[in-house]
């Protein structure tokens, strides 16, 4: 078979070609007129913040520094709301069960009030001794000695000044610094006697200046028993309590005395001063 590389033949079949020639436009001359080359396309720049930690560069969207992490934008971060309560089958079972207490409490109330509109309230109010609702009620009044007798007295300072009410007038026991000294108070009629009440001297001066009792004793006829009692110092109203059945005589025994001492230039006394004596309690059947 004959070689074709040796025949003009095969060369033919190829064209030449210029790699340094740059493709031309031919014009209505003849003439190759050469292409300009194309304009660069222009990026548009991208906003940047600086770093105010580390002073690098970094997209204005981030938050964060890409160099160094710190912070970019000063203002708050979004908050996420705080979830929502949600009541569990136990919260709930609870305020029911609240609810309904709460209105059989009202219903009970009110049926209450109902049911108390009839009750009758319009009984006196009275003062008694009892401190205890089991107790029955006593009503207290002042009983009046019909007598009283003393041991011994000064003259126009007599024992009877201790039952006429009027506290400015006084008993003085005729026997130094009253000791032993007794008064003994007679009633009309057997009384249960609830207090007895002893007042000194109201005047200052006089209070002073006379002895005053200070420790006694009572003991009446209808009870076996001595009851003692110690008086303050004062020109106060002193109340004791007695709790007797029926008392026709009751006896105050003077045990132990306050002295008497001057005032200004005037000097003390040696007699024992009472100015009244008063007893409370209820007439007996």
């Amino acid at each position: 078979m004959p070689n074709d590389r040796n025949q003009g033949g095969f060369e033919d079949l190829f064209e030449p070609f210029e790699l340094e020639e740059y493709p031309t436009d031919a014009e209505p001359g003849g003439e190759l007129v050469p292409l300009e080359p194309a304009a660069p396309v222009l990026q548009e720049a991208t906003p940047t913040v600086r770093c105010p930690s580390c002073g690098v560069l970094n997209p204005a969207h981030n938050r964060h520094c890409e160099e160094c992490g710190a912070r970019l934008s000063q203002s708050p971060l979004p908050v996420a709301p705080p979830p929502m309560i949600r009541s569990t089958p136990g919260g709930r079972a609870l305020g029911i069960l609240f609810g309904v207490v709460m209105i059989v409490a009202l219903f009970a109330l009110f049926l209450n009030i109902f049911r108390g509109g009839g009750e009758d309230t319009t009984a006196a109010p009275t003062t008694t001794l009892a401190t205890s609702s089991t107790v029955p009620t006593v009503i207290q009044t002042e009983l009046q000695a019909a007598s009283v007798e003393a041991s011994s007295s000064l003259p126009s300072f007599e024992a009877d000044q201790l039952i006429d009410g009027d506290p400015t007038t006084y008993w003085n026991d005729d026997s130094q610094r009253g000791v032993g000294a007794t008064l003994t108070f007679t009633f009309a009629q057997p009384v249960a006697i609830g207090e007895m009440e002893l007042q000194n001297i109201t005047e200052d001066g006089p209070f002073r200046r006379n002895f005053r009792i200070k420790d006694f004793q009572v003991t009446v006829d209808d009870l076996a028993i001595e009851l003692p009692y110690t008086m303050p110092d004062s020109n106060e109203p002193f109340r004791v309590p007695l709790k007797t059945l029926e008392t026709r005589r009751l006896t105050l025994t003077v045990l132990d005395t306050y002295p008497g001492e001057p005032v200004g230039d005037q000097p003390s006394f040696i007699e024992l001063a009472l100015a009244e004596v008063r007893f409370f309690g209820t007439v007996s059947r």
